[in-house]
């Protein structure tokens, strides 16, 4: 899924997105480009609000959530990485399945936990190749079982 940034402020929210609490005012000011095309690379449905997990202008290891009001979808195919989960909350999120098994997995990533970190690298260009047309998605999923099952993560982990 790719989408292109349409604003950058928060001027540009609609209100059930504005949440000084969290930040979110209309002041607010984003890392992201106008006219910038964006991957996502995980989607959440929150109480009735739309969030896209990109990489933005500032990206250093991990994707970060932005309003969907701030975008426009390009490209409306959903990678072939992407789970579905809902959650007894009433949460709903599309990612990589690491991330729905793992309720800890993006705090953890954004920790900078190694184990994470590695796996979202690898996942991340694994997603990125699905815009190559030339590219066999068959090989890609046998690419990343590989490589999360790879002994090396586990060891990180342990």
């Amino acid at each position: 899924m790719k989408i292109c940034c349409l604003a950058n402020t928060g001027l540009f929210l609609p209100e059930t997105y504005l949440k000084p609490e969290f930040s979110y005012t209309t002041e607010l000011e984003f890392p992201l480009t106008v006219g910038q095309e964006y991957i996502v690379y995980a989607l959440k449905e929150w109480q009735g609000n739309i969030w896209y997990y990109i990489c933005d202008d500032n990206y250093t290891y991990y994707p970060m959530q932005y309003p969907a009001p701030l975008f426009e979808v390009i490209d409306n195919r959903l990678s072939s990485y992407w789970r579905f989960k809902c959650y007894p909350n009433g949460l709903i999120r599309l990612a990589f399945e690491e991330w729905l098994t793992d309720p800890d997995f993006y705090d953890k990533l954004t920790d900078q936990e190694e184990a994470e970190v590695l796996i979202f690298e690898r996942i991340k260009q694994l997603i990125d190749m699905e815009k190559d047309p030339e590219q066999s998605l068959d090989d890609n999923r046998d690419e990343i079982e590989y490589f999360i099952n790879n002994h090396e993560i586990e060891q990180v982990k342990a």
